[in-house]
């Protein structure tokens, strides 16, 4: 009886997640803005600056051939990766942190972001080398742990457990539900699939333009990259804050669902006990007398 009370739809799950992301759209586009658009504004802004100084920087985005450029061309690619992508996990610490406690909100999530970055970080480097290595393994293996594991991050900021205890108390919520989970995350996929293709779409018309001309300005070259980092950042916009979301409310449940089957079983095994021992008094007190 417990388990039907908290039975968990996808349509449910998905309403309550979609509600959510809209109480919080002005923070989420906030953080984004900060954490993703910016930065992919700067990276643009300097290397459109260093291919108007460097000749060979220039030919490099025009003609798009890469090869033989200096070693500072790759080093700035390599720091402005590496401060596009500690941002991003900024972004994503401060978005699971934030959807635990029921609102993303933009300060909150500011400060959660930078105090859970390195455990974020701890926490993606433990599970991409446990998936990683059963991924390797054998494919069926790493998909299945993927399923199990796929709530650990929340159990990993909602507790003081370590990753690997995370990853266990995760095994043990969504066991007995790992075919909904599985089927849940296809019908996710999906649908993030499509809003990409739908969003790409707006990079097109640039893309065959660009095709269409013998060779084309460095202006046109970035005007694109530009676009492109745009649809990147709607893209991220929409989907990530939703799947953090999606995926929390199902955690939430699920560890509602868990404690619910427990406090019932100990209560029915408190009745029990209380029926013997009701029994136990009264075979007592016949004896004696």
């Amino acid at each position: 009886m417990v388990c039907d009370n908290y039975k968990m739809r996808f349509t449910e799950i998905f309403a309550k997640s979609f509600d959510e992301y809209k109480k919080s759209f002005g923070s989420i586009f906030k953080l984004a803005f900060v954490f993703v658009a910016i930065p992919s504004l700067l990276g643009i802004i300097v290397l459109y600056l260093m291919s108007l100084s460097d000749p060979v920087f220039y030919s490099a985005f025009v003609n798009g051939d890469f090869e033989g450029l200096s070693a500072m061309f790759y080093f700035v690619i390599f720091l402005l990766s590496m401060i596009s992508v500690v941002l991003y996990v900024m972004f994503e610490a401060g978005l699971v942190k934030e959807s635990l406690r029921g609102r993303i909100g933009f300060g909150a999530s500011i400060e959660s972001s930078k105090k859970y970055f390195w455990k974020f970080v701890w926490y993606g480097i433990v599970s991409i080398f446990l998936l990683g290595l059963l991924f390797l393994a054998f494919i069926i293996p790493g998909i299945i742990f993927m399923i199990y594991w796929s709530l650990a991050v929340y159990v990993y900021f909602d507790s003081r457990k370590s990753v690997i205890e995370s990853f266990r108390t995760s095994f043990h919520i969504v066991r007995g539900n790992w075919w909904r989970i599985f089927g849940y995350t296809i019908l996710i996929v999906l649908l993030v699939g499509v809003v990409g293709l739908i969003l790409d779409l707006f990079t097109v018309p640039m893309a065959l333009y660009i095709e269409s001309l013998a060779s084309p300005s460095l202006g046109v070259v970035f005007i694109n990259f530009l676009i492109e980092d745009v649809v990147n950042f709607f893209n991220i916009l929409i989907t990530v804050p939703f799947i953090v979301l999606f995926y929390k409310n199902i955690y939430l449940r699920l560890r509602k669902e868990k404690r619910g089957v427990g406090r019932g079983v100990s209560k029915a095994s408190k009745d029990e006990k209380e029926k013997r021992g009701g029994k136990g008094k009264k075979g007592g007190k016949g004896k004696k007398r």
